[in-house]
Order: C-alpha cells, then structure tokens, then sequence
C-alpha cells in the first residue's frame, strides 16, 4: 500500500463522568485501555502500516454528547483541510453519542473527503461498505448510545434531587465548619471549625472588611479551611493563607444557619457544559436540615460587608497564562486584574504582609518572551533526541538482522550435527563404519553441537536486549510526533501551552520554574530562567 502522505489518527475520549481511577493530574486508565486496544488493532492488520505512524487526538474528561471538545474540534478540522487519511476509534461512544451528528459525519463528511472511518468494538470500517456507509445499522446504533447516556444521566439526576428535597446531604465534600453524621447523608456540627466560623460571621456583621477578616485570620495564625480539612480527612489541595475568596465564600454560604439550598444553578441541558445560575429570589431553601451554626440574622447581617467588597470583573479575554502561574512562595495562582494591567502578582500579599509574596511578581511580556524561547529549546532538545534515537534505530537494526543471520547459522549449525550423528548411527548399524569410529565421530559432534547451542543462547539473548530497545526507540519517537510538529515556533498560542507546559512557577526577584508535560518521556528536567 503507497502511502498517501496523510495523517492517520487515532481518537480517543474519557468521558467528565467516569471515573479517573489513576488520580488527579495524572491519564486515566480508561485512555489507556482505548490506546491498547487500538494498538493491538493496527498490528494485526497490516494494510493499515505501523502503530507509530498514528497520531493521538485525546479529550479526556470531555461527554460525547456534543462535539464541544478541544480534541474533536482539531480532528474535524484536520478532515475539512483533506490532511486525514484514516481516522480509528475504540467504539461509536467515544468519537459521539449524538446520533444526529455522528451520523452526519459517518455518512457525508468522511466519505466527501476519502476518510477511511474504524471502529473496533462495532466491527465497522468505512472501507469495507464501499459505497454503502452501512448507515441504518450505524444510526441505530448512535441513536442508542445517545439515549442510553441520556437516560442514566436523568436517572441518576433524579435520584440524588429526590434526596436533596428530602434535606438530606449529597453534595459532595462536607463544609467547613461541619463533619459527616454518624447517619448516612447527614453532617453534625464541628466544633473546633464551627468555632472559626462563628468568629468570621461577628466580624462580618460588626462592619469588619473581608479583606480586613482574612488579614486577621492570617495574623492568629488561624489554619484555612483547606489546613484544617487535609489534617482532619486529608486529601485536601492546601492554600496557606485566607484570602478574599476563602473567607467570602464561608459567608455567602447559608448552609451555616442550619438550612439547605439545593438547586443554585442547573444544567441547560444533558451532556451540555452551560451552566444557569438561579437568582437568589427563586432559589428554594429548605430550612432545619442540619445544626445551625449561626443564626439567620447574622448570617443576613454579614451579607452587608460583602456586598461592599464587590469586586469588578475583569475587562477582556483571560491571559494565556492565567491557568498555568502559580506563587513560589504560597502555591496560590497569580493574578493581573484588569486587562490593563499587564503584571501578574500574588494576592496573598494583600492578606498576609509579612511574606515573601509582595516580591512575586512578573510582566506578561517578558514572561510570553521567555516561555516561547524555553518551548522552542525544548523543541531543539527533543529534536535532538530524535534524530539520535533514529541514527541508533538505524543501527539497532542492522545489528539485529546481523545477529538474526548469525543465529539462522548457529542453528543449521545444530541441526548439522544432529543429522551427521543419525548417519553415522546407520553406518555404524549397517556395518560400513566401525565401533570405534563411530564414537569418536559421535564426541566430535556433540562437542559441535553444544558448542554451537551456546552460541544460540547467547544471540537469543542478545536479539531480545536489542528489540526492547527498539521498542523503547520506537515508543520515544512516537510520543515526539506532536512535538516535532512545533520545531519552528514564532508564537504562543494556547494550544501550544497545554501541549508543552503542565506549571508555571514564579518566585520572588521573577525567578521562573517551567514544569513540562513530556518531562519523563524525553528526561527532560523542569527549566528555571532568570
């Protein structure tokens, strides 16, 4: 088969609601299985070439049923500008479970553009229906991928609402301030936080800033919400200090006066990411679930200091980096506030004076200057260790068939004198060779033979090193694929940041620490700039 210089990709998707059994930050083990599967696929199928000429598309943690994700996004694109050749998947599910629009693309756009379509748990592969999609059957099945999804998310919904208008307690981690109950879905009163929590509420209520609350807080050394909870039930992502934020939402939260208010916001839709929040005159508040652990008069007393620390949003589109900075004294994320404030700072200083987060601070400018050269070294580097796991693939292959030929030898070599001993046996019955002679023979080959079986350990041995270090050349490359894309960068984009970059940290006099996603596939250390 000629190849057609295209690009042959493989899709894969974990969906928002599925379990990520291999723990926060890290690829789930269902993304995985997906590439396992389709690996074993392509190697028992010869026509479609090498496992590593494919390129992974992942969304992980993105539902199927809309094509809102950043991976499909890029596939579909790459099939509109006729760059795909062949595009596989696990099963149906994973590329949609919209049947509308997966079939629209299965039956009309992948045929337009001669995209060979795969899915191995479905047994179906575009090429084999030539000019017949097989499209009943296929939006048969879509139509009950789609419903099913559908069907268990309203159930499940259903379920937990049902509970939640019953005042019982399924949300998830309980608040600060409380514990779970000793009955199921119920949470009791903390006593050592609840203690806290008074303390925020009579500061609130007596005039006292959020601002002004955190730095207190701060002062007495008091632990934050999230101190507290990890050393309690551990577990628990840790921020040092209070801030604005923390002590805020402890006093927008009504769960404190022993009420519950179920349903803030909704899902516009099944499988959609849009989110309605409910104004507060049409929340519904179940009072007396639980403990109360201020009154509501307080509670409605504080408000007024929140409602005088209103912060504005900020103007414009987000920073590229706006996801990735974080203080390399405290560990929370920098900020720049307004669109035209171009340095990113930490907030903590505000809340707590005496550390060193009023000195982490650094431009946008520079920043974007130093991540694009830092991304176009690693580029370098990686292309660097490619083009030397290549020279040594180039040579490990020669090497093998060299071994491979020797041992081919060694083997007839074996062979030989196993053979030469049979005939000499039927001389020796047959009376043309003597006794004598055909015992000294006998000695002479099997010294050869073991000799010779030696050797074939030995190149066993020797092939099997040099294959696992073909595998190994052979994985190195493939996960280079996407970063050998990026060789001559001139612009960030934030495409390329996820793509390279995991963290950014900054620390005091802009000392920058760049934590790398390919770090351990290439043995590449995290860079720190000046």
């Amino acid at each position: 088969m000629l190849d057609s210089g295209k690009l042959k990709l493989m899709y894969l998707r974990l969906s928002k609601e599925d379990d990520d059994i291999a723990g926060k930050g890290q690829e789930s083990f269902s993304i995985g299985s997906q590439r396992l599967l389709i690996q074993q696929y392509v190697e028992s199928h010869s026509e479609l070439g090498n496992y590593s000429d494919f390129e992974e598309i992942i969304d992980d943690g993105y539902s199927g049923t809309n094509f809102n994700r950043p991976g499909a996004a890029r596939l579909l694109e790459l099939v509109e500008t006729e760059q795909v050749e062949t595009i596989i998947v696990k099963d149906l599910s994973r590329f949609a479970r919209n049947y509308l629009e997966a079939g629209h693309f299965l039956e009309f756009v992948f045929p337009a553009y001669d995209v060979r379509f795969i899915s191995i748990n479905d047994n179906y592969d575009s090429r084999a229906y030539g000019e017949s999609t097989g499209g009943l059957q296929l939006a048969v099945r879509n139509l009950i991928n789609q419903l099913y999804s559908k069907d268990i998310s309203r159930k499940i919904k259903s379920t937990v609402d049902m509970k939640k208008l019953n005042g019982e307690y399924v949300y998830g981690a309980v608040p600060y301030g409380y514990r779970k109950g000793e009955k199921k879905n119920t949470i009791e009163v903390d006593p050592e936080a609840a203690g806290v929590v008074q303390k925020i509420f009579q500061w609130a209520s007596d005039g006292i800033t959020v601002t002004q609350i955190a730095r207190r807080l701060n002062t007495d050394g008091i632990q934050t919400p999230s101190m507290y909870l990890k050393n309690a039930r551990g577990n628990y992502r840790v921020s040092l200090y209070w801030s604005f934020d923390s002590v805020k939402n402890i006093l927008i939260n009504r769960i404190y006066t022993g009420d519950t208010v179920p349903f803030k916001s909704h899902v516009v839709r099944v499988g959609s990411d849009q989110v309605k929040l409910l104004p507060e005159d049409e929340q519904l508040v179940i009072p007396d679930t639980h403990e109360a652990i201020i009154s509501r008069e307080i509670f409605f007393q504080s408000r007024k200091v929140i409602k005088s620390n209103v912060k504005s949003k900020s103007q414009g589109p987000s920073s590229l980096f706006s996801s990735y900075l974080k203080c390399g004294c405290c560990g929370n994320k920098l900020q720049k506030g307004r669109r035209s404030n171009q340095t990113f700072r930490c907030a903590t200083a505000r809340y707590a004076p005496d550390t060193n987060c009023a000195n982490v601070h650094i431009q946008e400018k520079r920043l974007a200057e130093v991540i694009l050269r830092a991304i176009q070294s690693q580029c370098a580097v990686v292309d660097t260790k490619v083009q030397t796991a290549k020279a040594v693939r180039k040579g490990t292959l020669s090497e093998q068939a060299s071994l491979q030929s020797e041992l081919q030898k060694q083997k007839r070599r074996v062979e030989k004198n196993q053979t030469q001993v049979m005939r000499d046996y039927e001389a020796y019955i047959s009376g043309n060779l003597s006794k004598e002679a055909f015992l000294q023979r006998k000695t002479a080959a099997k010294a050869d033979e073991a000799e010779a079986g030696i050797q074939v350990l030995l190149l066993s041995k020797q092939l099997e090193q040099l294959n696992t270090e073909a595998k190994s050349i052979e994985s190195m490359l493939q996960a280079a694929n996407p970063l050998c894309r990026h060789i001559r960068i001139q612009e960030l984009t934030p495409e390329l940041l996820r793509e390279f970059v995991q963290s950014i940290t900054v620390y005091p006099d802009g000392i920058i620490n760049i934590m790398w996603n390919y770090k351990e596939a290439f043995d590449i250390p995290d860079m720190t700039c000046e």
